[in-house]
């Protein structure tokens, strides 16, 4: 970071040892063999470290090798059916019994007649007085014209006597009225009868009835089976090769000290480091962590010493200090 110690000592801040360029020729941006820069009072300076390069290439690995393949194309059989008759048609009749209707009817079973009631007749209770006995005339014996006295010549004297009748009252019935007839009139007798009448009779129908067939499955080879010879060609795959160019260095750079970082350099930093493709984040002019791995980012990608915001990184993004 920028705040690293302000000023280190002379020894400790001219240690350069990888000052070089490696067996590649890579040799880090802003530095010589040659510079020995000189340490002044109010300075910062940061002890660093230069990545190797990291470079990503692709080749492309043979997974499996091409080789010949024999495939052989099966017989093309069509399925089929042939019918055969198992049994011939004919023809016969049915016979559809009749159809019936269901009638209801009302059926006189006596009809209307006038029959004849009597009627008694009446009789009234009298009462009325019967001669039981009639009255008569008894001669009854007694002495009369001389007789008493000719009792040796064998007369009798009889002297006749009325006897009255007697009578009896018997209840007898007087007819006050005779029997007569009278006449009562009887409705007809009426009752429902259910019966089925004939609506269809039965008749013969005729039937024609069809052979019968049954399908039997047979097999018809229409392409017979055949071989083919196909090259099958080899299979690769695409890999991501990553390599470093160059070797890890140990260096000392002029930082920006913190007193001297203010909102407008570190807006123009974001907004560098964002146009070369490198996202810091929203350009807040703030140093942040973003900011700071953006700008590590760019340090390695460029060979420079990273994780400070040096001299020589402003000077590489072309923004003046």
């Amino acid at each position: 970071m920028a705040g690293s110690p302000a000023a280190r000592p002379a020894a400790q801040a001219s240690i350069r040892p990888a000052a070089q360029a490696d067996a590649s020729g890579f040799q880090p941006a802003g530095s010589s063999s040659s510079d020995n820069p000189e340490i002044r009072a109010g300075q910062c300076w940061v002890y660093s470290q230069i990545r190797p390069r990291k470079i990503e290439t692709t080749t492309e690995i043979t997974l499996k090798d091409s080789s010949a393949r024999i495939s052989v194309t099966p017989a093309e059989i069509r399925q089929g059916y042939q019918q055969v008759v198992t049994r011939e048609g004919t023809r016969t009749y049915r016979i559809e019994p009749p159809v019936y209707r269901k009638v209801t009817e009302r059926v006189m079973v006596r009809p209307e007649m006038t029959r004849f009631v009597v009627v008694p007749a009446v009789y009234e209770t009298r009462p009325k007085p019967v001669v039981v006995e009639a009255p008569k005339t008894v001669l009854e014996p007694c002495q009369t014209a001389g007789t008493r006295y000719a009792k040796d010549s064998g007369a009798r004297g009889f002297c006749a006597r009325e006897t009255p009748g007697r009578e009896e009252t018997v209840n007898v019935q007087v007819l006050v009225q005779p029997e007569t007839t009278r006449a009562e009139f009887e409705p007809a007798v009426y009752e429902e009868v259910t019966r089925w009448v004939v609506e269809r009779p039965a008749q013969a129908v005729e039937i024609t009835t069809d052979p019968s067939v049954t399908s039997i499955p047979v097999q018809e080879v229409v392409r017979p089976e055949q071989t083919r010879q196909t090259i099958e060609p080899p299979v690769t795959r695409e890999m991501s090769i990553t390599r470093f160019e160059g070797t890890a260095q140990m260096v000392s750079r002029q930082a920006v000290c913190n007193s001297d970082i203010t909102p407008q350099l570190i807006h123009q930093l974001q907004v560098r480091l964002a146009g070369l493709g490198f996202n810091p984040g929203r350009p807040d002019g703030l140093l942040g962590e973003r900011t700071i791995a953006a700008l590590t980012d760019y340090q390695t990608e460029n060979g420079l010493a990273i994780g400070a915001l040096t001299f020589e990184t402003l000077d590489n993004l072309g923004i003046s200090h």
